[in-house]
């Protein structure tokens, strides 16, 4: 499959503006109630789409580069204070280099119901008792406590649904 399946060979900034357009390709249309970060060459930076852009305007030359407090390395604008709580997700968890924040429809719907994710198809295996659920949530993203709860309630999985979030 390695020789004739060949990923083309992409940067980091590349890699993070597709993420965003497939997103976007595949229904999640928003850049303020999702947002995606992938971790920067240098150790505490990160690659984030900027405040007020949708998934399908991003693209490598408007992407961010932000450090631990969102402050701007590189780039114009303005990150979304919403990011905050990626840095403590982080922090936590050295193995996780991106993060993909969403409101996809039907994860939102089960959030509304305060329904955790069980796989019980063979679609949603991937993530077979890798699903965290956090049943209170405590609000706007945009604080540390914030930050600290959803980095807790990850714990070692990879994914995370929010009671009355997404």
């Amino acid at each position: 499959m390695q020789r004739k399946l060949a990923v083309p060979e992409r940067t980091l900034r590349e890699k993070t503006a597709l993420t965003c357009r497939i997103l976007f390709e595949h229904g999640h249309d928003s850049g303020l109630a999702g947002q995606i970060t992938a971790r920067g060459e240098a150790p505490g930076t990160y690659y984030t789409q900027q405040l007020g852009l949708g998934l399908d305007e991003i693209e490598t030359e408007n992407l961010l580069l932000v450090d631990e407090d969102l402050r701007v390395i590189e780039g114009v604008g303005m990150p979304s204070p919403a990011n905050r709580f990626h840095t403590w997700i982080y922090g936590a968890r050295p193995d996780v280099n991106c993060i993909v924040h969403t409101h996809p429809f039907h994860a939102a719907t089960l959030a509304m119901l305060e329904v955790p994710l069980i796989i019980s198809h063979m679609d949603t295996c991937v993530l077979y008792d890798d699903c965290a659920f956090l049943p209170k949530w405590p609000g706007v993203p945009v604080g540390n406590e914030e930050g600290e709860i959803i980095s807790a309630a990850l714990g070692d999985k990879r994914a995370i649904l929010l009671a009355h979030h997404g």
